[in-house]
């Protein structure tokens, strides 16, 4: 049956399919010698290599173009995987060019030209909108008054650039099987990279080479013994899909359960040898949230999987090493001990730290309510930073652990509230879709998660979490776009 060109599927193909041929080989052999050419030039005089470059450039826009569900997960792969997402940057004149970059400035090129569904999100989207114009705004405004050079405004603001992944996800993936594959390809990325991380924190030799400079992803836990703690860029990937895995797990059947059973493992590990508590807290308030707005079916599911939990952990206690000679558990119940004890928490330093950041910010933030000091400002807050075995120099902090009180730092009152409604409304849709869809449910949850432990954590502006923000919340307001369309209550999981 001869197919129809519309506005939704690309007509290149079809033109291509009139071309002769002999031609059309003719054509592919020429590229190929071209390439040859600049490839050989190149080596002999290094003018040629921008000639190279354009030919890769060229290729790698057609392959955007042609394979953008491929290009969104190796997008991911750059900002949610065990490298940090500047590991492979390199220099494009004066900028330090990141892979992840050129992927969303590609996806987003073809979303505006070449979209598969005429949409910018709703009040969602404009509200992001919103939000990047005011950082913009703010951030010109604090190089201009001389407040903070460009390069800090650029770098400290460079992360919020990945939120417009949504728009690529709303734009470009309309069908629930692409948006499947996007989170299915987040998921295995999060549980390769648990993988790593365990590995790391059982004294794996390369886990230095995984940190960027001056990092402290991969350190040795202050009184506990055991496992180093290991925070890859993956982990916040494994965070906000946790309970999207273990929903796809409950819902999977034959095969496909076991390969979900396995992800969720590796998931698992992932946050477990991050020691990080309030993921462990934002993981309870998750199966919390997914058992009141998961429907019946769902909490029938999770009342047995808690249960085979608890055996697990009971008869791993029992039957494995003695207390204080557990390599793995002991670590992990000495951290998590800590969480039943608020008085031992507010008595270490960095919790006197960020008590401290919050007051001085507190003070230049109400001083700025209109459009904040721009990210990359100085707010008042200095500490040393060590330049040589006994000496140190008085640097400001640019960043605040409280993300809430950031946005207000950085962009004041309006990007504050035009944030809480990008991330506020894909919430409240996923949570009240009728009927409820578990997995969309399970991406509210991790939505949720994230916000709420944004209070204490850089959540928001840190390139792995915004991407994998982005990617959440233009699922659930694609999936209830389409729905709205049609008339109909079908989602994800259908």
């Amino acid at each position: 049956m001869a197919r129809t060109p519309t506005t939704t599927v690309p007509t290149l193909s079809l033109a291509a399919e009139r071309i002769p041929g002999p031609i059309r080989v003719a054509g592919f052999v020429l590229a190929l010698l071209a390439l040859d050419a600049v490839l050989a030039a190149s080596l002999v005089d290094p003018r040629f290599s921008r000639l190279l470059l354009l030919f890769v450039g060229a290729g790698a826009a057609a392959a955007v173009f042609r394979f953008p569900l491929a290009v969104a997960i190796a997008l991911l792969g750059f900002t949610d995987f065990v490298f940090h997402a500047g590991y492979f940057a390199f220099s494009v004149g004066p900028i330090n060019a990141r892979p992840y970059e050129l992927a969303l400035a590609g996806l987003f090129a073809v979303a505006v030209v070449r979209p598969r569904r005429e949409t910018w999100g709703g009040l969602p989207g404009a509200a992001l909108a919103i939000f990047l114009v005011v950082v913009v705004i703010s951030g010109l405004l604090a190089v201009s008054s001389g407040r903070a050079p460009l390069t800090d405004v650029f770098n400290w603001g460079r992360a919020l650039a990945l939120l417009p992944l949504f728009y690529v996800v709303i734009r470009l993936f309309p069908s629930v099987d692409d948006r499947r594959t996007l989170l299915t390809g987040a998921a295995v990325l999060a549980a390769t990279t648990g993988v790593v991380a365990g590995l790391v924190a059982l004294g794996w030799g390369l886990g230095e080479s995984l940190q960027a400079p001056g990092d402290q992803a991969i350190r040795e836990q202050e009184g506990i013994t055991g496992v180093q703690r290991v925070r890859l860029a993956g982990l916040s990937a494994a965070y906000a899909l946790f309970w999207y895995s273990a929903v796809r797990m409950a819902t999977a059947r034959g095969t496909s359960r076991w390969m979900w059973i396995a992800l969720l493992g590796g998931i698992g590990l992932n946050i477990a040898v991050s020691f990080n508590r309030n993921m462990w807290l934002g993981l309870a308030l998750g199966l919390v949230l997914l058992i009141v707005v998961g429907g019946n079916f769902l909490r029938h599911r999770l009342a047995a999987g808690v249960a085979v939990a608890v055996t697990a952990a009971v008869l791993l206690v029992l039957l494995g090493p003695p207390a204080g000679e557990n390599p793995i558990l002991d670590p992990v119940l000495e951290r998590g001990s800590t969480i039943l004890s608020p008085s031992a928490v507010t008595q270490e330093g960095s919790y006197q730290a960020r008590e401290r950041e919050t007051r001085v910010a507190w003070e230049t933030i109400t001083d700025n309510l209109a459009l904040g000091v721009g990210a990359g400002a100085d707010f008042g807050l200095f500490h040393d930073s060590r330049i040589g075995p006994n000496s140190f120099v008085r640097v400001p902090q640019l960043f605040l652990h409280n993300q809430y009180l950031y946005l207000l730092l950085i962009g004041g009152v309006p990007a504050f509230v035009a944030f809480l409604v990008f991330m506020g409304v894909p919430v409240a849709r996923a949570f009240r879709r009728s009927p409820s869809d578990p997995l969309i449910a399970a991406c509210g949850v991790g939505l949720t998660m994230v916000m709420v432990s944004a209070l204490v954590a850089l959540y928001f502006t840190v390139e792995d979490m915004t991407a994998i923000i982005g990617l959440l919340a233009g699922v659930i307001v694609a999936d209830h776009d389409v729905r709205a369309a049609a008339g109909l209550d079908s989602g994800l999981a259908r």
